[in-house]
């Protein structure tokens, strides 16, 4: 996941308000809320590719990553170099492999943070409900079928930084795109999830 991204967004974003849905919009999003795995903590892997338009080869990275309903989203990259990303309600923390810290974001010192956290959470937990006070929608699902939710941002501030969004999946999300207003691409594709009911002990103290 590109956080540094999240930086940009954060100096862009406003309080949004949330518009009734109409019938049909309500069942889109409820068949997919009922397709996807609900779980207090999820595991998995992730492939990264970055299409930038400067750049003719794409940028790939591999690697893990945890999420805690109550705690938080650990993404933790393996190659081609390690670093981890901690998503918590109170901030942003990257560290490189030998623990330093690369970028620290706080909520008490920049509030809005906690709104970028909101939606980088939302999207790597499935929280399309959530997703759908932010961004206008559309996509297809039905019942025991793959669906695909495509979002574009609904404040023109964030249109500048993103273009498009889009979420696929079914029980599990297995594929999310994201395209800015320059053209850069970012692809994610996870696989390998499984579920818990409670972080291990020495997940816990990832935490901390």
């Amino acid at each position: 996941m590109n956080i540094s991204l999240a930086g940009r967004i954060a100096a862009f974003l406003l309080v949004f308000a949330a518009p009734s849905l109409c019938a049909a919009e309500k069942n889109l999003l409820e068949t997919v809320a009922q397709q996807l795995t609900a779980s207090p903590v999820i595991r998995g892997e992730f492939q990264q590719t970055r299409h930038l338009v400067q750049i003719k080869k794409p940028l790939l990275s591999h690697g893990r990553f945890l999420v805690a309903r109550d705690h938080g989203v650990i993404w933790e990259t393996a190659r081609p170099f390690t670093q981890v990303t901690r998503l918590t309600r109170g901030e942003i923390l990257q560290t490189d492999d030998h623990g330093k810290t690369l970028m620290k974001l706080d909520t008490k010192q920049e509030p809005v943070v906690g709104i970028v956290n909101g939606i980088l959470f939302s999207v790597l937990s499935g929280d399309v409900a959530a997703l759908a006070q932010i961004f206008n929608y559309s996509g297809a699902a039905e019942a025991d079928e793959p669906w695909r939710l495509d979002f574009t941002p609904k404040d023109k501030n964030l249109a500048r930084l993103i273009k498009a969004l889009r979420l696929t999946g079914g029980r599990d999300i297995t594929l999310v795109e994201m395209e800015n207003a320059a053209g850069d691409v970012t692809r994610i594709e996870f696989r390998g999830q499984t579920y818990a009911r409670e972080l291990a002990e020495d997940e816990q103290k990832r935490f901390e």
